[in-house]
């Protein structure tokens, strides 16, 4: 018989743990998906090469994402109440390699820095993969301390307490020093403060239970380990649920407009600031029936962006004739590098709406008024030549004479090669 309840107990810890197995693998699946649809931080051509910009389509797969990783949590959470379940309800018979209570805490502490150390930087590098995979990395970061912490204090313990108490506990203190640590991590935005924090919580909690353990040797070990599952059980089951609705309902945000930039570089005149706290009221448009003479414009250049491997720049004209005139189409633009013409395509596209159409506008100029369009385009890194002097020609909707653009001193604002592909925006009034 007793053959037979351990044959029993292997198989159902067995399946216990590749439903748990699967529902990572799940999460996993929801991570990698995600992956496609996000652009990676750390190569600029991402975006352009793949046709991973943000799009209607590329939102809902990332919010179908979120979903497929909801359920993999609640797959882990199911594997791991069978595995509950499975494990024996008695204590191990005798302890492995027993150490006093300074060694337990320092077999604690050995636990959470190796840990801390070495899956921290998993959980980091999930971020830039894809925000999806940061539950796949706490996740396995999660298990694999708290089964490690279970497995030394089983081992190394008086044998006090069930198997299935021993690893509920691991559990638990592993995630709660996960959170814990977390908390310096984000203020001083290093790995090391998490490392310190998550190994602290740890040995805490095998001092603490240390000293639990001689105050409540009356109180039977039974009832207060099912209380203590219960209570963790229902705060997972409570946390899980809530983790799904509010990732799975789609979130609109107040403010859109992306932070600040650094300049591409020093030469570019700075971006203009609003003088009043209040935006002022758009002007009205400008009446004019006779398109502007490159004569009577002078250009410039401003907002210098660049963010996620694309780079920006808008393109000013100043109108100082006599009339008011007109600016229609879109701008061609001519970039030449030591005196030599690049082979760039220059395709017409909305920066705003990057997967959408983009129309011409008429934009009427006044005298003394400006109208502006955006150049953005893949940043080639390395690739580019920084060194070698550029010159930008404009030449206008139906025009034939180009016109230059100062681009200043500085090195070459233009990071892109022959064969680059460069998008123009379409007129607008102003400058943004």
């Amino acid at each position: 018989m007793l053959d037979i309840d351990v044959a029993t107990t292997a198989w159902r810890l067995r399946t216990a743990r590749t439903v748990t197995v699967a529902g990572l693998l799940v999460m996993l699946v929801g991570a990698v998906v995600a992956a496609r649809y996000t652009p990676f931080w750390f190569d600029p051509g991402e975006c352009s090469l793949h046709d991973r910009c943000v799009t209607p389509e590329s939102t809902a797969m990332l919010q179908a994402m979120w979903w497929v990783v909801g359920i993999g949590i609640v797959v882990v959470l199911a594997g791991l109440a069978l595995i509950w379940r499975a494990l024996p309800g008695t204590p191990e018979p005798t302890t492995a390699y027993p150490l006093p209570v300074w060694g337990r805490a320092g077999a604690a502490a050995l636990v959470g820095v190796t840990f801390g150390g070495v899956l921290g930087f998993l959980v980091l590098g999930s971020m830039f993969f894809a925000f999806q995979a940061l539950p796949v990395a706490l996740c396995v970061f999660w298990l694999l301390q708290g089964h490690a912490l279970a497995w030394v204090q089983l081992r190394t313990a008086p044998p006090r307490r069930s198997v299935r108490a021993g690893w509920t506990i691991g559990l638990s203190v592993s995630a709660v020093a996960i959170t814990v640590g977390a908390l310096p991590a984000v203020l001083y935005r290093a790995l090391a403060p998490f490392v310190i924090a998550n190994a602290a919580v740890l040995v805490a909690a095998v001092l603490l239970d240390q000293a639990v353990q001689a105050r409540a040797g009356r109180l039977s070990e039974s009832r207060l380990v099912q209380r203590r599952a219960g209570t963790v059980i229902a705060a997972l089951a409570v946390a899980v649920v809530g983790y799904v609705v509010f990732m799975a309902v789609p979130h609109t945000k107040p403010d859109a407009t992306p932070p600040p930039v650094p300049q591409l570089h020093p030469a570019a005149p700075p971006p203009q600031q609003p003088t009043t706290s209040s935006a002022p009221a758009p002007a009205p448009p400008v009446e004019a029936d006779t398109p502007c003479a490159p004569d009577d414009l002078t250009w410039s250049t401003t907002g210098w962006d660049a963010t996620m491997g694309s780079r920006a720049v808008t393109i000013v004209a100043t109108h100082h004739g006599r009339r008011p005139c007109y600016l229609d189409g879109f701008a061609a633009i001519t970039i030449a590098q030591g005196g030599r013409p690049l082979h760039l395509v220059v395709e017409p596209k909305s920066i705003a709406r990057p997967g959408l159409p983009v129309a011409a506008r008429r934009v009427g100029v006044a005298p003394g008024g400006t109208a502006a369009f955006t150049v953005f385009w893949k940043g080639y890194g390395a690739a580019a030549d920084h060194k070698t002097p550029q010159t930008l020609d404009v030449v206008l909707p139906g025009g034939a004479n180009p016109s230059a653009v100062p681009l200043g001193d500085g090195p070459p604002p233009f990071d892109v090669v022959d064969g680059a592909t460069v998008h123009v925006d379409a007129w607008r009034p102003g400058v943004p």
